[in-house]
């Protein structure tokens, strides 16, 4: 994320979030930080309840807004609790934007007498000059401002900093400190070739920036320095034609200025910031890290196959050498039938003898043994190689068998599907997974590539429930018993085509009181808002929150054409 970009961000953000409630904080991926927002402008297009997404690292960071909950599924760490401790609860009082470093700066309600902010840089807080106490002394009695009375020593306010390269950190300040004003000062035409060569003097000449003036003339890049510095203007979005018809189209670019070197993308411009970066970061950041979680998810799957592969491809060098010893039969064979005109006591290199079409024929003898013995040899050498081939071919149908399991499995996870127990464990990460889904539970894909679960019974809606993640989509079918499906997304954000909303609702209406029926109503949920309903029957449940209900057409003979190969057989 570029600096002006972030800056044209934090224009647009920070009106909104100022006197915004931090509810909750997460960290659903590695380097990837969640705030729920409970806005206090009634106005906000974008609803009451919001999550701000930091992406932090050197690589690809970036800060935008959802409206979707980005959903944790991991115990915090340490860090998320302290954020939690000191920030979580509180109202944004005011923000600063330090937007040529990329940092938001957020002053949280409350303050924190002198005493407990000693103790808390024991704990591993951040102070103001940027020094880190030490982490061993965190559970001391007085970390908390709260456990202190009022009027310990002079207070400190507490700021919840963002920054794209180092990720959130907590700072104290005194009353009359925070962060320092930033000096901003933006080079004329005169002074451009010399900003260019002396770039480090000149922090508003961003990398992306010097890459896109480096293509330009003096007069062209003067004019794009003004307009940067008026901070207004729209936004340039390049987008990526799908690659299954009825898809969105996929946003690979942002940019507060055009891209010239861009043409193999189409581009839109947007005059609505808050809702370009909140795709940008759907398409940009999210799918990419869910991308990268798949994969994560899926290594037990894939170092299993490469084993699988290696052992089929020693089967195969078996087959070749037990082959050429059931060869063997053919050269005993043309000896036998040749016996009669040589001494079979005689021990020889090799012997000439005659083949069917009456050609003469060297076959070549181990001279230790007679020509009877090398006969003899020959067969049992033919019988040795042809016990091997059936050996062989069972234990490469095994194999087979297990590869085709596993290649499924790790189908599943790369798609976003169930993601072994293993895999997710990081106390266990040398233990191979279980290669197989839960019995109860079938395994299903849509025609635009969503992972689609099913219980089989009672049990199999339990199972299914148990795999999926808070932010999937539970499909049942209305007014009556039947089977639960999932639809597994990648993130909260994602959004599903109608198709596979239709095929999901069309395997959970085949699958219930409703499957005689032409067409059925489904209703959809997110799965944290199905709740098992206390002292009823197994599989019974609560919706909290209904997404949408769908009418759709029963067709059994979709779930032969949707069902994996294991499925199947």
């Amino acid at each position: 994320m570029d600096a002006h970009l972030f800056r044209r961000f934090a224009q647009a953000a920070i009106p909104l979030l100022t006197g915004a409630r931090l509810a909750r904080i997460q960290e659903p991926s590695r380097d990837i930080y969640t705030f729920n927002l409970d806005l206090f402008s009634r106005t906000s297009s974008l609803g009451r309840k919001v999550q701000l997404v930091l992406k932090c690292g050197r690589k690809d960071p970036f800060l935008f807004l959802t409206t979707s909950r980005l959903s944790a599924n991991q115990a915090p760490t340490a860090a998320v609790m302290r954020l939690r401790k000191y920030a979580g609860g509180h109202s944004i009082r005011h923000i600063v934007a330090r937007w040529q470093d990329r940092e938001l700066w957020l002053l949280m309600s409350g303050s924190m007498p002198t005493l407990a902010r000693d103790r808390d840089m024991e704990a591993g807080l951040q102070d103001k000059d940027g020094t880190n106490g030490s982490p061993n002394a965190e559970n001391r009695e007085g970390a908390s401002a709260a456990a202190l009375p009022a009027g310990d020593g002079e207070t400190r306010l507490v700021w919840l900093v963002l920054r794209l390269k180092e990720g959130p950190q907590l700072v104290l300040a005194g009353p009359d400190e925070g962060p320092a004003p930033e000096e901003v000062v933006w080079p004329r035409l005169q002074e451009l070739p010399e900003a260019l060569e002396n770039w480090r003097s000149w922090p508003v000449l961003s990398p992306a920036l010097r890459r896109t003036i480096a293509k330009l003339s003096l007069e062209d890049a003067a004019a794009l320095l003004v307009d940067l510095e008026a901070g207004t203007g729209d936004l340039f979005c390049y987008m990526k034609t799908p690659e299954r018809e009825g898809e969105p189209p996929v946003m690979v670019r942002i940019s507060p200025w055009p891209l010239a070197e861009v043409t193999d993308l189409h581009e839109e411009i947007r005059e609505d910031i808050l809702p370009a970066f909140m795709q940008a970061g759907s398409d940009l950041v999210l799918q990419a890290a869910a991308r990268q979680q798949a994969k994560r998810a899926a290594e037990p799957w894939i170092r299993k196959e490469r084993k699988l592969e290696e052992r089929l491809e020693l089967q195969r060098d078996d087959v070749d050498r037990l082959t050429r010893m059931c060869a063997r039969r053919e050269q005993g064979l043309l000896l036998q039938a040749n016996l009669w005109q040589l001494q079979g006591s005689v021990r020889c290199p090799s012997v000439q003898v005659l083949n069917a079409a009456g050609e003469s024929v060297e076959l070549r003898l181990d001279a230790r043994y007679t020509i009877r013995e090398n006969m003899e040899r020959f067969f049992h050498t033919a019988r040795r190689g042809e016990r091997g081939l059936a050996r062989v071919a069972e234990r490469t149908r095994a194999l087979e068998e297990e590869l085709k399991v596993v290649r499924a499995q790790k189908e599943a996870c790369l798609l976003g599907g169930p993601v072994p127990e293993t895999a997710r464990s990081r106390q266990q990460p040398s233990q191979e997974p279980v290669p197989n889904l839960p019995a109860t539970v079938q395994l299903f894909v849509s025609s635009d590539g969503f992972v689609l679960l099913r219980g089989r019974n009672a049990k199999g809606n339990q199972d299914a429930r148990r795999i999926a993640s808070p932010h999937d989509i539970w499909v049942h079918a209305e007014g009556g018993p039947g089977s639960h499906v999932i639809i597994r997304r990648s993130h909260g954000a994602q959004s599903v085509p109608d198709r596979t909303l239709d095929e999901a609702g069309c395997l959970a209406a085949c699958r219930s009181w409703l499957r005689d029926e032409p067409s059925a109503r489904l209703t959809y949920c997110e799965i944290r808002h199905v709740r098992p309903l206390r002292g009823a029957a197994p599989g019974t449940m609560r919706m909290d929150k209904v997404l949408f209900t769908r009418k759709v057409a029963v067709d059994p003979s979709l779930e032969t054409r949707l069902a994996r190969s294991a499925e199947r057989s």
